[in-house]
């Protein structure tokens, strides 16, 4: 069953990337994509509303997951720049992280266990039992993680709500970071670049997607490892 899944997820993604470029062909966006200029005046004409977007979507994206967050902030990056584009990500991700805290503390274990998992919650009840702001920080850290997920087990433990977000903040940045700073030099590409890189980047969703499993317990592993030899 979960086979058949990898296949749709992956039938998805190669189905969003091949829309995707019909529409920057078909409605000549990726003649905005290389004219700065214009591309700063639509933004000029957007106002604030195009900030709050971004924002918005960094927090679905942490609540629900709709599309990776590093679509978000690639797309972050190439409109706003590295900083801003960094800056509006983060604040999405901490409303969307405290959120996700507030509703597990307030709905109680029973509903995150259906949310969750039985399965990742008890492992991350052993990671918070023996040390739970350094598992969390790592979990955020590392990538593989189901850290979205770990923000509703988070609310379960005794840590404080401004804690939670600190610590989402401190490990989510440099990911958030290095999408945006991509997504910013992404308009110095050319046609033939763009293609390229965004092959390598769909080729490695699926090979992540496809290991997802082996990756993910390899990380936990380094998170487990990492807490033990903290707690001696």
């Amino acid at each position: 069953m979960k086979g058949r899944w990898h296949w749709v997820a992956a039938g998805l993604l190669l189905m969003a990337v091949i829309v995707g470029g019909l529409m920057l062909w078909r409605h000549g966006l990726y003649d905005l994509w290389l004219d700065r200029a214009r591309l700063e005046a639509l933004l000029t004409r957007i106002g604030h509303k195009g900030p709050l977007l971004i924002i918005a979507l960094q927090l679905a994206q942490t609540l629900v997951a709709p599309i990776p967050g590093q679509i978000v902030g690639l797309a972050a990056g190439f409109l706003y720049g590295p900083w801003w584009g960094t800056l509006y990500c983060v604040l999405g991700s901490l409303v969307g992280t405290l959120l996700a805290t507030w509703l597990a503390r307030t709905l109680g274990r029973p509903l995150v266990e259906r949310w969750v998992g039985t399965e990742l919650l008890a492992r991350f009840d052993g990671l918070a039992e023996r040390r739970g702001a350094l598992a969390l920080f790592l979990i955020f850290l590392l990538p593989f993680l189901p850290d979205d997920l770990i923000c509703l087990a988070a609310g379960l433990t005794s840590l404080p709500l401004s804690l939670v977000g600190f610590l989402a903040v401190l490990g989510r940045t440099p990911g958030i970071a290095v999408s945006a700073v991509i997504g910013a030099q992404s308009a110095n590409l050319t046609l033939g670049q763009m293609l390229i890189v965004g092959g390598v980047g769909v080729i490695l969703a699926l090979l992540v997607l496809f290991n997802q499993q082996p990756l993910q317990a390899w990380m936990f592993h380094l998170v487990e490892r990492s807490s033990s030899d903290e707690s001696r």
